[in-house]
């Protein structure tokens, strides 16, 4: 099946962004190193898209991660998310006996076009850990989650490794004693709030999240139950045997303890381009996607002809908010 383009309908748009490990292993399980790798690289990567890109929330499960944020662009979130999975996938098979591909296949990105789909989008993360069963509560998940620095206020740090500076030096003499600590930084991982919600005072940002929270909590708590009461049925027990059966979370040690190498596919869904509380909106949004995929066909066409023909130089002009391939020099 073809993958979609990517579009952003308007400039600086909010996106849910999903990546998976490949086959579902648990290779970004949490432990106190792995975390503070993870959350350098993601500092860093928001370091490296300043003013392009800005994070709003995150949750890393042990075989995928999600985020929210706003690109002013398509073109700045793509090169946000080439720098980041390209450096958290070396990390991690540097910290793993593992050094084949670390994502199952490239992220998926839905874009948040009204405030209903962004609250959507906030309590969806914050259930996640829930809703599977895993943990009470966000906070007890020991992996990295924005529960704690949206709902407590903590600082989160990570750690960062300069690693062409260390292997370059490393090459002289003097720089022979030298190791990874002495090139390693400690980047605080920054949340900040989505320009729609500019307008709230920050005690009162913290209140909704807050909010948000408990309530996804006790949704994700409802939908683990219900799972769990349908896989007793599905073994045979009665309605009224699988209701008696006693729900238990997994909890956080049995979660850093499970076997990282076991398969576990993700469940496959629908993944609309686009979330948005109003069907109209979304009808709208689609629509223009599809006008903007033709002209996009249509350059790509004549881009190739051009080629074919032996142009040096063929002008192709791309519709605005797309991602370009180029061929040679090409001037759009």
């Amino acid at each position: 099946m073809p993958r979609h383009l990517r579009y952003q309908s308007t400039p600086s748009a909010q996106h849910l962004i999903t990546a998976r490990c490949i086959q579902g292993y648990d290779l970004l399980q949490p432990s106190p190193t792995r975390n503070l790798l993870i959350a350098g690289c993601l500092a860093r990567a928001l370091e490296h898209s300043a003013g392009e890109v800005e994070l709003h929330h995150y949750v890393v499960m042990s075989n995928h991660l999600h985020l929210i944020i706003t690109s002013v662009t398509s073109h700045a979130k793509a090169r946000f998310m080439c720098h980041l999975s390209s450096n958290l996938a070396r990390e991690i098979c540097r910290s793993r006996p593992w050094s084949e591909h670390v994502w199952g296949s490239r992220y998926h990105s839905h874009e948040l076009l009204d405030e209903e789909a962004l609250i959507s989008a906030y309590k969806y993360l914050f259930k996640n850990c829930v809703k599977e069963g895993l943990v009470e509560h966000p906070r007890e998940w020991p992996g990295l989650h924005g529960w704690a620095q949206l709902c407590e206020g903590r600082t989160v740090v990570g750690e960062w490794v300069e690693r062409a500076r260390c292997f370059w030096a490393r090459q002289t003499k003097r720089g022979a004693r030298l190791t990874e600590r002495d090139f390693t930084r400690t980047l605080p991982l920054t949340l900040t709030r989505p320009a729609r919600w500019a307008h709230m005072g920050e005690e009162e940002y913290v209140g909704r999240c807050r909010a948000w929270a408990e309530e996804a909590v006790r949704e994700g708590r409802e939908e683990a139950v219900a799972r769990w009461t349908a896989e007793l049925r599905a073994r045979g027990l009665t309605r009224a045997e699988a209701s008696l059966a006693l729900f238990a979370v997994l909890g956080a040690e049995a979660v850093c303890a499970q076997d990282v190498f076991r398969r576990r596919p993700a469940r496959r869904a629908p993944r609309p381009l686009c979330r948005s509380g109003c069907p109209a909106r979304f009808v709208g949004y689609m629509s223009e996607y599809r006008r903007f995929r033709e002209r996009f066909l249509e350059a790509s066409r004549l881009l190739r002809a051009a080629v074919a023909r032996g142009a040096p130089a063929p002008r192709v002009t791309f519709p605005a908010g797309g991602v370009p391939f180029f061929v040679g020099t090409l001037n759009t």
